[in-house]
């Protein structure tokens, strides 16, 4: 599944209730040769700028999820997991949702997988900000429709 159109708005069914549920986005990733480090596996630093680079996707995909010139969004907190070493030449996919809306922020789920396993898990926390007071800033009303779309609350776990 490529980026263009990897989780936007899709859905599927749910087995247990029948509900139509959101799939998470889903996206290929291209790991450089350059990436890896001299232990023969793509550095944790460059893997951060990988689940940076599924997320720009994630959200220009979803619409309405990027805040205007008013408001920036910024990482609050980040929890990541390196589950597995990540190497050049096996394709990269990378698999992002929204687990937890709250008032003025909302935390975005990353997978990276490879070769049928989960490599990275990467929880990253984003608060709306007002640029001139750099207090946060509730979500606009549309925002939080368009990131409800695509909740899949981290109970649920979307793997």
């Amino acid at each position: 599944m490529n980026g263009q159109d990897g989780g936007q708005g899709r859905t599927t069914t749910d087995g247990a209730t029948g509900r139509e549920a959101p799939v998470p986005f889903e996206t290929e990733i291209q790991v450089r040769w350059s990436d890896e480090d001299r232990y023969g596996h793509v550095n944790n630093a460059r893997l951060l700028t990988l689940t940076e680079e599924a997320r720009v996707r994630a959200t220009r995909a979803w619409s309405g999820v990027t805040p205007g010139r008013d408001v920036h969004r910024v990482v609050r907190a980040m929890e990541v997991q390196y589950e597995a070493p990540v190497v050049y030449g096996p394709e990269l996919t990378a698999k992002v949702w929204i687990t937890r809306i709250g008032t003025s922020s909302y935390t975005l789920r990353h997978e990276l997988w490879q070769d049928g396993r989960r490599c990275v898990l990467c929880d990253a926390v984003f608060v709306h900000v007002d640029p001139e007071t750099g207090r946060s800033v509730a979500l606009a009303e549309d925002e939080r429709v368009t990131l409800e779309r695509v909740l899949i609350p981290a109970e649920a776990d979307a793997t």
